[in-house]
């Protein structure tokens, strides 16, 4: 079976050869790879790697941890060009005592969305420790016509049944939902329609079990597939097929 995974870094900071990395990732079991970006650098250097290769497509944008302010959208502008996919990852990131503050953070992230929205492509939001901020935000009526993905999505039930009213709102689940200790996850899982559902890696963090420990790679998304459609009581092959529609319906690819 071959699969998709919406979210993944293949740089060079972490690989000497991506190209020939994501080569292999393909021939493993990946059907699409959407790749990522974190910063100004990492997002000229993935437009660059997705060019050579019809099955990988660029998602640009600076995380909150790096954010500038509206310089970051200005940035994406100077850019983007029609292979772009998506503006991530972007959002709110409250974990760390050195990152920019919430106001500059905030001011990063609606300067980026308003990239998403004049293109009319997808928003990629990496959220911790602030979800009731990005909430507040996304729900914005400007926003209502933005498709949202929250990648690696860490709400719990009670996060879930306050987003999905909202139909233009979508998550994306990493290998975390197979781990042990991710009781609250998995509650939520279950109460993600399908139709609003993605997999993804986090490449190379976030390994599933049984690769916990190790670095994550793109094919390992098959373990979070598996674990998923055993959790919500569905055929796996089904549910790829679901997983490839909604990459369809949302994404466009």
């Amino acid at each position: 079976m071959k699969y998709i995974d919406i979210h993944t870094h293949p740089f060079k900071e972490y690989y000497e050869n991506p190209h020939d990395v994501v080569k292999q990732w393909y021939e493993d079991n990946m059907e699409k790879m959407f790749v990522v970006g974190t910063s100004r650098e990492d997002s000229v250097e993935l437009m660059q790697l997705c060019q050579k290769e019809n099955y990988l497509h660029p998602i640009i944008g600076i995380h909150p941890t790096l954010a500038k302010g509206k310089d970051d959208g200005i940035f994406l502008e100077s850019i983007i060009n029609k292979d772009v996919i998506g503006i991530g990852e972007i959002g709110l990131d409250y974990h760390y005592d050195d990152s920019p503050n919430a106001e500059i953070q905030k001011e990063s992230f609606r300067s980026q969305l308003e990239v998403a929205k004049k293109h009319n492509i997808v928003a990629m939001l990496h959220i911790r420790d602030a979800l009731e901020d990005a909430f507040e935000i996304v729900t914005q009526k400007e926003y209502k016509d933005l498709k949202i993905v929250f990648h690696s999505f860490s709400g719990d039930a009670e996060y879930v049944r306050k987003c999905l009213p909202y139909p233009n709102i979508y998550f994306s689940i990493s290998g975390v939902v197979t781990f042990k200790n991710a009781k609250s996850l998995q509650e939520a899982v279950k109460l993600i329609p399908v139709n609003r559902m993605f997999c993804e890696t986090d490449t190379p963090y976030l390994a599933p079990t049984p690769m916990r420990g190790k670095p994550n790679i793109s094919p390992y998304v098959m373990y979070t597939y598996k674990y998923i459609a055993s959790l919500k009581e569905i055929n796996e092959e089904e549910f790829i097929k679901q997983i490839r529609s909604n990459v369809k319906d949302v994404f466009g690819v």
